[in-house]
């Protein structure tokens, strides 16, 4: 078992670069951070066609923390105003796909409210603040503009800069809309250490994966086939190793996620990247949200398990699920280049 996933990173590596190993976490033990017992779960409910579900009331739902049943205080639309990371991987994109990754990012721009604010941070090798906040779709456009293909991969770093420095001291609400194919070759954090930092930051994370396009392009490399047969005459196993390795990272990702309340989508052809960016933007200006006061005892460094329930028919439902109480310090932040393109 040791042997075959030393394989499989060592697989990807002639596609992609060097690839970290895959990280082993629980994700049902990520956290994040509240500083009353006040707490606000963000929500979304789907139909069977995938449609978000409008028309709701806090009679809809039950909610309990720690299996204890809660008392929901309020309930409603959520129409304060937003703060949105776009966290954008442009670590071996070319010319073309670049370009439309900027027209998606674009339309994204342009679809929220007018109060809602943006940043823009890239990675290749580094991270890139490109953007500080702003509600002005022009400078988005701009930002966009002078992104340019990089070689090597920094998303862990990327995620967690994002959650510990750029929406450090932001309040309200939050969203990091990360565009990635999901494989890191360059961190000096761990993916464990950068989903912590995303979900103590009380963001909703949103996952636009280039996997099913990455994986597509892997496969047609001929190092890539090359290895794979070796495998299989060394280990005479029929697996397609490549499906296995992306399997693993889209799992990875999409339950981190939905641990906070958000999804992730997998495009199949770049030209769908701005349909998916267009569902985001809407889902985010038709958030629900309930508040409940903690009947639990709340001691620091303590987590504190949300289960929600939705009472009518449904097929899905996405909320927070869980929150870490009085947090202990976060890791020292890395470091965020924001004299891009200079």
């Amino acid at each position: 078992m040791l042997r075959k996933r030393l394989f499989i990173a060592f697989l990807i590596a002639f596609a992609a670069g060097p690839v970290s190993s895959i990280a082993q976490q629980d994700l049902a033990s990520s956290r994040f951070s509240v500083s009353v017992n006040l707490v606000k779960v963000p929500l979304s409910v789907f139909d069977v066609e995938g449609n978000l579900i409008s028309g709701l009331s806090r009679e809809d739902f039950r909610i309990w923390e720690d299996q204890a049943a809660q008392e929901i205080r309020s309930f409603g639309m959520d129409n304060n105003p937003v703060s949105v990371v776009l966290l954008v991987d442009i670590s071996t994109s070319g010319k073309t796909e670049l370009k439309k990754i900027k027209e998606a990012a674009e339309e994204f721009a342009e679809a929220l409210s007018p109060e809602d604010r943006i940043s823009l941070i890239a990675f290749d090798e580094g991270v890139h603040r490109i953007l500080d906040w702003t509600n002005e779709a022009k400078k988005v456009r701009k930002a966009l503009s002078q992104l340019q293909p990089g070689l090597r991969t920094s998303l862990y770093d990327a995620m967690y800069a994002a959650a510990q420095n750029q929406l450090k001291g932001i309040e309200g609400r939050k969203a990091i809309i990360l565009l990635t194919d999901c494989l890191d070759n360059h961190s000096r954090v761990s993916f464990h250490q950068a989903s912590l930092a995303v979900v103590q930051s009380q963001a909703s994370l949103y996952v636009v994966s280039k996997t099913e396009i990455v994986r597509k392009e892997a496969k047609k490399e001929r190092r890539v086939r090359m290895l794979v047969d070796i495998y299989k005459r060394l280990f005479g196993s029929d697996s397609d190793y490549v499906d296995e390795y992306f399997r693993k990272k889209e799992t990875e990702i999409s339950g981190l996620a939905e641990q906070t309340g958000g999804r992730s989508f997998f495009p199949d052809d770049y030209n769908r990247i701005k349909g998916v960016y267009s569902e985001v933007a809407r889902e985010l200006k038709s958030k629900y949200y309930l508040t409940y006061v903690s009947n639990q005892d709340l001691s620091p460094d303590s987590y504190h398990r949300i289960a929600l329930e939705y009472l009518k028919p449904a097929s899905k439902i996405l909320y927070r699920k869980g929150y870490y109480y009085k947090p202990k310090s976060p890791l020292t932040v890395p470091e965020m280049d924001s004299s891009y393109g200079d």
